[in-house]
């Protein structure tokens, strides 16, 4: 028996330098879980620690696929903590025998911009409508003087595996 789209389950994360978003989805709309995990990686048992979450994760809800938003890993300033949880999530991933797709920030993008999302406020806003149980997390919009709001990491996760069901409909492009 095949399973449906809807019986897959994704697992959305959306990285920077000292934390993690993640949102588990099971079909396009129904979102089982989702946070945020910080990591200073700067010894071996915060790794480690980081590590157990991670395989949690994947032992846990045991997702077809892992998406993870596609950064600049070049970049020194997100880079440093980038490099070491991007190689922990894909041997976890790999140690499971689970696909990791990178997904571009232009891949996304051009989802979201087609449900008329332009900014990451107005994407955040259209997501806590769809999906009511993330309504009381919404901060809000932000001044261009401050920071970004540290749950937008979040957001920025469910915004993933929304575009990434929207683009894919849950299968593999890598197989493709």
């Amino acid at each position: 028996m095949d399973p449906k789209p809807y019986d897959k389950r994704i697992l959305a994360i959306a990285l920077r330098s000292r934390r993690f978003g993640y949102a588990i989805f099971e079909g396009p709309v129904r979102l089982l879980n989702w946070g945020m995990v910080f990591y200073p990686l700067s010894n071996p048992a915060q790794h480690t620690a980081t590590s157990k979450r991670v395989a949690s994760l994947l032992t846990l809800f045991a997702p077809s696929v892992v998406v993870v938003g596609r950064t600049r890993l070049l970049n020194v300033r997100n880079g440093s903590g980038i490099r070491p949880i991007l190689s922990l999530i894909r041997r976890e991933a790999s140690s499971r025998a689970i696909p990791m797709h990178l997904m571009t920030r232009a891949e996304a993008r051009s989802v979201l911009h087609a449900l008329h999302a332009k900014s990451k406020h107005e994407t955040a806003s259209m997501l806590a409508q769809m999906l009511p149980e993330l309504a009381c997390k919404l901060p809000p919009e932000r001044k261009i003087w401050e920071s970004e709001h540290p749950i937008m990491t979040m957001f920025d996760a469910v915004a993933l595996g929304f575009a990434y069901w929207q683009r894919y409909g849950g299968r593999d492009p890598t197989l493709e």
